[in-house]
């Protein structure tokens, strides 16, 4: 019996068996297409198809993953090295029934790269988008030419459609950026903290010549060194395009320029760009304050060479946002030959005009600065630029022919180096003025222009001891530098001066004065003219207290001779008419003209015995004295020191109407010409010493 029912249990647990092994069968078969179901759901309610991909999904934790996947939406390319999210379902047999998806979450992705075009990202967020995580990768923003590198990146869905965007990269270089997104408008905002960013990073992302007249070839990362920090609010949109505002700064740094700038270097050890606004779609609305501190610029001696158009350089240089510039407590080196122009001790601002109702005048700025120059003086500089043109006013103060003014310390035959003054030039006025305080003069030639630097330097020094110089120059384009031009014009201006002393002092002073003193012929007396000339005299060595003169009291036989004469005559008939009058002679009446005519035809004839007077009819009465007059001029008798006593006599003159006049003594030395000056003009003659 026991054999029996054996054999009738066999059937049934074959099968019982065969039912199981069927179940299992079937339900592995069933199991095995859930990863098919789940990734058939998803395209449909994505529209993204995980093709050919290497795709691994635990139904029981409900995670998918893929590997080298490529998404595209609306204005966004995405690719990444590892994808994977979390599926959620209304129930927990929703993977193998091949429910609908009712949500992401747990989104993440391991190294990618993300391309964003602002303009097309305008799109509504799908219901069952959460959160978004990526782990390391690049953005790409169109317009940024440098993708950035992140290590973090969040993206939570909120309110609907905006995102809330949590950005971190923690390298060497870090940047934070912290906001949100209005996916449906296209509208980003948010805030942007930076710290420690390379600005060759900066510069290679934002394109140089965008805002500078410099090419970013110039400016590779052995360039250009240094970092910045910033904290920036940051918006987005489609109409307005990137807006950035707030403050920046950075640490000690280094810039090399090259092309038509070759050679020009600049360290700083600080900057800070303050009251920032960046407006991508209208960059003239852009605006900063940039303030620069320890600043050691370098420029090579071709650029050097203009050195007073440095501000419109530095200009070019700035990016065109830059609407004011200060600089503290910096260095300038122009190089010129084996002695650069080395400014110390730097402050200075280059500032951008107002706004006008057109809008910014980005082409009018106003600069100014001080400095001291190495081994020289002090600097002032200010004026105000305008397009390419330059206006501006120079000064250099308590100042000595020295260092780099060295080489043009040489004047007409002398050095002047050590020699201390004040100098200031205005390029409106094409003048200006020169005031030498200290004078150190040596002469280096034997034969120098000019004779005398003792001789200059008195008539150019005023009572306040300062010898004033002013000057100009001929208006227009050269290619000389200012610095030697100035020195030109002034070493003209000495030799002017040295030559045409009396018309410099008559300019200079403002009272005409002429190199002689006319005496009235035959006279001791001075005319009128040279009484006010006298006059002047006065003033003039008031305002010239190192000037001194020599005065050589001259005579003139052919003037004064028969001027002389003349008295003589006239005194010989006075005492003639006095004798044969009834007249006293101390009365001294004047002689009728009768009389004279009679009394002169009588000297005549008495003069020459054998001379016999005109018959009556061939001469007039008048031309009988006239005739009668020339001949006794000619030949009166000349006493034989009449000349030397008149000669004394405007010596004596002189010297009372200098002391009438106030004119020290002490300062004029009166002189006796000699002999062979006699034969000239009756003139006494100034010579300035």
């Amino acid at each position: 019996m026991p054999t029996k029912r054996r054999l009738l249990l066999n059937p049934v647990a074959l099968v019982s068996y065969l039912l199981i092994g069927g179940l299992f069968l079937v339900g592995w078969l069933w199991f095995s297409q859930v990863s098919d179901r789940v990734l058939t759901r998803l395209n449909q309610q994505t529209g993204q198809l995980f093709i050919d991909k290497e795709i691994a999904f635990d139904p029981w934790q409900r995670t998918l993953s893929v590997n080298e996947v490529e998404f595209q939406v609306q204005g966004i390319q995405l690719s990444a090295e590892r994808l994977s999210f979390v599926l959620n379902y209304r129930h927990w047999w929703g993977p193998w029934l091949g429910e609908n998806i009712e949500s992401l979450s747990a989104i993440e992705l391991d190294s990618a790269n993300i391309a964003i075009d602002p303009d097309l990202t305008v799109f509504a967020l799908p219901n069952w988008f959460q959160m978004l995580s990526v782990n390391s990768g690049s953005l790409s923003l169109t317009g940024i030419a440098q993708p950035l590198g992140f290590d973090q990146l969040t993206l939570t869905k909120e309110d609907g459609n905006r995102l809330k965007i949590q950005l971190d990269n923690r390298d060497a270089e870090h940047w934070r950026f912290s906001g949100s997104y209005q996916v449906s408008e296209g509208l980003l905002s948010g805030g942007l903290q930076l710290v420690d960013l390379s600005l060759s990073t900066l510069v290679k992302s934002v394109p140089l010549n965008a805002w500078s007249g410099l090419d970013n070839e110039h400016l590779s990362n052995d360039r250009l060194s240094g970092t910045m920090s910033a904290a920036l609010s940051l918006s987005w949109g489609k109409q307005n395009g990137l807006i950035l505002k707030g403050n920046a700064e950075g640490q000690s740094g280094q810039l090399l320029l090259s092309g038509k700038l070759s050679g020009m270097s600049a360290e700083w050890q600080q900057w800070q760009l303050n009251n920032a606004l960046f407006v991508g779609n209208d960059p003239e609305q852009s605006t900063a304050e940039l303030s620069v501190s320890g600043l050691d610029l370098r420029v090579p001696e071709a650029l050097a060479a203009e050195v007073l158009r440095f501000p419109v350089q530095l200009q070019q240089i700035l990016p065109a946002f830059i609407t004011s510039l200060s600089i503290n407590d910096s260095r300038l080196e122009l190089e010129s030959g084996p002695s650069p122009w080395v400014f110390e001790k730097l402050n200075g601002s280059l500032v951008a005009k107002a706004l006008s109702k057109k809008g910014r005048e980005k082409d009018a700025w106003k600069y100014q600065a001080n400095a001291a120059l190495a081994n020289v003086g002090n600097v002032q500089l200010s004026g105000q630029l305008s397009g390419s043109d330059n206006d501006f006013t120079f000064q250099l103060n308590n100042a000595r022919l020295a260092g780099p003014l060295k080489k043009y310390s040489v004047f007409a035959g002398y050095t002047m180096q050590g020699t201390r003054f004040d100098l200031s030039y205005n390029s409106l006025k094409h003048g200006g003025q020169v005031d030498i305080s200290d004078w150190k003069t040596k002469k280096i030639s034997n034969d120098p222009p000019l004779s005398s630097i003792q001789l200059l330097k008195a008539l150019i020094t005023d009572k306040s001891g300062k010898a004033v110089i002013p000057f100009s120059i001929k208006p227009g384009k050269s290619d000389t530098p200012l610095p030697k031009r100035i020195y030109l014009v002034i070493g003209q201006r000495f030799m002017t001066i040295a030559s045409e002393p009396f018309d410099y002092l008559s300019q200079s002073t403002g009272h005409e004065l002429k190199p002689e003193l006319h005496h009235e012929a035959g006279k001791a007396t001075l005319t009128e003219l040279s009484l006010t000339n006298l006059e002047h005299l006065k003033k003039v060595l008031a305002q010239r207290p190192e000037l001194n003169l020599s005065v050589d009291v001259n005579v003139s036989e052919s003037q004064d001779g028969p001027e002389l004469s003349r008295h003589e005559l006239e005194e010989a008939l006075q005492e003639l008419y006095s004798a044969t009058s009834s007249a006293e002679p101390s009365d001294a009446s004047p002689i009728p003209p009768k009389v004279r005519a009679t009394l002169m035809e009588q000297m005549y004839l008495a003069t020459r015995q054998h001379q016999k007077i005109p018959e009556v009819g061939e001469q007039s009465p008048e031309q009988r004295v006239q005739k009668a007059e020339k001949w006794l001029l000619k030949n009166w008798p000349k006493a034989p020191d009449q000349i030397e006593k008149l000669q004394k006599a405007r010596f004596d003159y002189l010297k009372k109407e200098m002391n009438r006049v106030g004119i020290d003594s002490g300062r004029v030395e009166l002189r006796i010409s000699g002999p062979d000056q006699k034969g000239g003009e009756p003139d006494s003659v100034l010579t300035l010493r």
